[in-house]
């Protein structure tokens, strides 16, 4: 590293690239940089769940003699911070075009990466399964969430899927209260706490419709047997003007489902060369 006061957008640029305890470290540094500065390195250690001689590897790993370069290097950053306006996550008021483009890079690939590593191949194939098996479809979402759910419905509905369209949250659940247990309802939302969500879940829930969570860690549900749970992985947790990292966790979830459907789709080339032909008539 050859700036020590580019320490954050160096880890930043790095951390996919180290070992599962270096990323640790580097994870917890990026949550709390000026929490970390204050810290002896046998706090941080203990706080990564590493050895103290782990803190001090990693330290020289990323071009720093030892821990207290470490901690001099955040107190520039932060200090720093503490003068430029803080946009987006990481990214700040004054970082460089080249920078930007960088930061908000590697928060789009974590959060396909955390996404990838969260969910199974068997909850993967048991979310298609009730997919294909469903008469009709809700999938509901708020705010961004909505706009993951509405490319969701559209691309289900080129497979010939009986998906009930639309952003109002209020008409899904009038819709809903319609739905059988043949149906199927797909709820979108990082928190899983907005209102609407979560009256649809306890309608669905007390008439065993079955339903399909996509929601991120902090969500508290605990699934049965007629629904299922999907998680997406987002570093949200800092200052930011948008859930970008967060729709490109549910995007690369919704997307593989529809890939996965389209694998099970009779004719499907015919059906794709049908949609395009249709649209080509108004180009």
């Amino acid at each position: 590293m050859q700036n020590a006061q580019n320490l954050i957008s160096h880890l930043n640029a790095i951390v996919e690239d180290l070992s599962q305890n270096e990323q640790r470290i580097a994870h917890w540094i990026l949550n709390d940089p000026s929490k970390v500065t204050t810290m002896t390195s046998q706090d941080l250690a203990q706080q990564c769940g590493v050895s103290q001689s782990s803190i001090i590897k990693f330290c020289k790993k990323i071009g720093l003699s030892g821990f207290p370069a470490l901690k001099i290097a955040l107190s520039a950053d932060v200090a720093r911070a503490q003068d430029a306006e803080q946009i987006h996550g990481d990214i700040f008021s004054d970082d460089p075009l080249s920078e930007v483009a960088q930061k908000m890079y590697n928060s789009k690939v974590a959060a396909l990466s955390e996404t990838l590593k969260g969910n199974t191949s068997a909850q993967l194939g048991a979310a298609v399964d009730r997919l294909v098996a469903a008469d009709r479809i809700i999938i509901l979402g708020v705010g961004g969430s909505a706009l993951v759910a509405m490319d969701f419905g559209s691309k289900l509905t080129k497979l010939g899927t009986a998906v009930l369209q639309g952003m109002d949250a209020h008409i899904h659940l009038a819709n809903l209260a319609r739905f059988t247990e043949n149906d199927l309802l797909v709820l979108i939302s990082y928190s899983g706490k907005s209102k609407e969500v979560l009256a649809a879940a306890e309608y669905a829930r007390q008439h065993n419709i079955p339903t399909i969570y996509l929601v991120g860690p902090s969500a508290n549900i605990t699934p049965e047997s007629h629904e299922l749970e999907l998680h997406c992985v987002a570093s949200e947790n800092l200052v930011r003007s948008s859930s970008i990292s967060t729709r490109t966790a549910q995007l690369a979830i919704t997307d593989l489902l529809f890939i996965l459907l389209a694998q099970r789709a009779e004719d499907m080339p015919s059906k794709i060369q049908d949609s395009q032909a249709l649209v080509n008539r108004i180009k």
